[in-house]
């Protein structure tokens, strides 16, 4: 993924499985959903980390439908069928609106496709030959290193003696600003955060100071942000803060940076898919302002 050529810095989200506590309804924790996979892909989250929640401790069905859901929302909607049967986890589906990324792309005539265009396709074995879909009027000749029928990959569109065969494409060829987001699944809060270095960890607390543009931690960031650096974004569950999940884990929250974004907020509590569109539309505008 290549996000604006003026500045590289990537957001990258860790949230608890507890995601859907409290939550009964079922489309109501389909729209919940949704409406992570809509902040993940309008500021551009690349990696999803979600960890478990010791002390909710969610089971594993419901965690299943967080992360299938949010799977199937990423994948454009001409491979959709292929890749996912009839699921009582997408029973609601159709009832929400489409995504809409830069990677979900119209399924169109071959015709209309340009020599060295990238798009997402699923992998398919016919008569000992590899083809991809990609959402075209027919499937495309796959000429890539990969052997496993039912994946999806990216690929690129290469018209040779008049046909197009598709190749394998390297992300830093994707000159789209945002190209989705990866969801990884930890057992724990610690092994997230042990992937990056505490200056690019900002975890999010009401009880916490509150985020200034000009601090010298905010300072800092901004400076090196045209690096291609990450910043890892922690939130707490709905229910316990990070204080509690770090005291759950036995970890030391005071050897991280931690902010509070909602000052004087009019509410009891902001709820964890509002406290993710805020944080992400603040960290947003600062970087690029």
């Amino acid at each position: 993924m290549i996000i604006l050529s003026y500045n590289n810095l990537k957001f990258d989200l860790a949230i608890p499985d507890s995601f859907l506590y409290g939550i009964m309804s079922e489309i109501d924790r389909t729209f919940k959903i949704f409406q992570l996979s809509r902040a993940l892909s309008i500021f551009r989250v690349e990696k999803l980390f979600i960890f478990h929640d010791r002390i909710i401790n969610p089971k594993k069905n419901e965690i299943d439908f967080i992360i299938t859901l949010l799977e199937y929302l990423d994948t454009p909607q001409y491979l959709r069928k292929k890749l996912y049967s009839k699921l009582d986890a997408l029973k609601y589906v159709g009832k929400l609106h489409p995504i809409r990324s830069p990677h979900h792309k119209d399924k169109i005539p071959l015709e209309n496709i340009k020599h060295g265009e990238i798009r997402v396709g699923i992998l398919e074995k016919k008569d000992n030959m590899f083809f991809v879909d990609v959402g075209l009027s027919s499937l495309i000749q796959y000429k890539g290193k990969s052997k496993q029928q039912g994946i999806k990959l990216d690929v690129k569109l290469i018209k040779k003696n008049g046909f197009f065969i598709a190749v394998d494409v390297h992300p830093h060829e994707i000159n789209e600003i945002y190209w989705g987001y990866k969801i990884s699944y930890f057992n724990s809060l610690h092994e997230i955060l042990k992937k990056y270095q505490k200056p690019e960890i900002i975890l999010t607390s009401r009880y916490s100071e509150n985020f200034k543009y000009s601090s010298s931690f905010s300072v800092n960031l901004k400076n090196n942000s045209k690096d291609g650096n990450s910043i890892l974004i922690v939130f707490g569950s709905p229910k316990y803060g990070l204080n509690d999940l770090f005291i759950k884990e036995k970890l030391n929250i005071s050897n991280y940076f931690s902010f509070n974004f909602f000052p004087y907020q009019g509410t009891q509590t902001v709820r964890l898919e509002e406290s993710i569109f805020g944080v992400l539309s603040i960290m947003n505008n600062f970087i690029y302002s």
